[in-house]
């Protein structure tokens, strides 16, 4: 028995495979080491196979306009990274950066992409272990982006508001961008595009300005134009 067969047998994406399948998977498995403050990947990266955190723990952190980092997550013994590189070509989506010594279990999506072939049955088992595991994946990211949301609205400043209010009595602002800089006038609007939500902002001098949400530190209001109404 490989001395890798009883850390791929306990990861649930692969808890419907039997000893002579994983025994396949642990061929191609090996190790590595980081140490504290070591990328272990950075966004954008190309594709190259999936994780399991052995010892220590790993920050998943996504990056923003201006530089701003957001960590999204720490995983931690017995947890994976990668999952997503396994059967998609597409880019790395977040930074792994490493807190603590850590030891990882590698496995490189050649060795899932070569069952195909040689093994179609393990390999469409591991595929329906993979849904399982990425639907769990999706349910946790969304519910980390509403956090999210609620966080880049109380630090704003904006969870107080009432936008209604706001909207409908053209009351002026001024926000204050990550940049350092700040922009004055009425709030137009919010609206949607596939990056995310903006401020349509009319200038003093009637100028319209498209404002990127996530570029918004605070706004504010003079306290005798507007009184904030607390959101239930």
């Amino acid at each position: 028995m490989s001395e890798w067969h009883e850390a791929l047998a306990q990861l649930a994406v692969f808890e419907k495979l039997d000893r002579e399948e994983i025994e396949l998977l642990a061929a191609g498995v090996g190790e590595q080491t980081f140490e504290p403050g070591e990328i272990m990947f950075s966004e954008g990266d190309a594709p190259s196979g999936m994780m399991v955190v052995l010892d220590g723990a790993v920050e998943l952190i996504g990056s923003f306009a201006g530089g701003v980092e957001r960590v999204f997550g720490t995983l931690r013994s017995g947890q994976v990274l990668g999952l997503l590189c396994l059967i998609d070509d597409g880019p790395k989506p977040a930074t792994a950066r490493v807190v603590e010594p850590t030891s990882v279990l590698t496995l490189e999506r050649a060795v899932i992409a070569d069952l195909r072939d040689s093994a179609p049955l393990t390999w469409a088992r591991i595929i329906s272990g993979l849904s399982g595991q990425l639907a769990a994946q999706t349910r946790l990211i969304l519910e980390q982006y509403r956090r999210s949301i609620a966080w880049g609205l109380e630090v704003s400043g904006c969870a107080g508001f009432n936008f209604n209010r706001l909207l409908s009595d053209s009351v002026a602002v001024e926000v204050e961008l990550i940049n350092g800089s700040c922009v004055a006038g009425v709030i137009m609007g919010i609206e949607a595009d596939e990056t995310g939500h903006n401020m349509l902002l009319r200038s003093d001098d009637g100028r319209l300005r498209l404002v990127p949400y996530r570029s918004v530190v605070q706004v504010m209001v003079a306290q005798a134009d507007f009184e904030p109404v607390l959101v239930e």
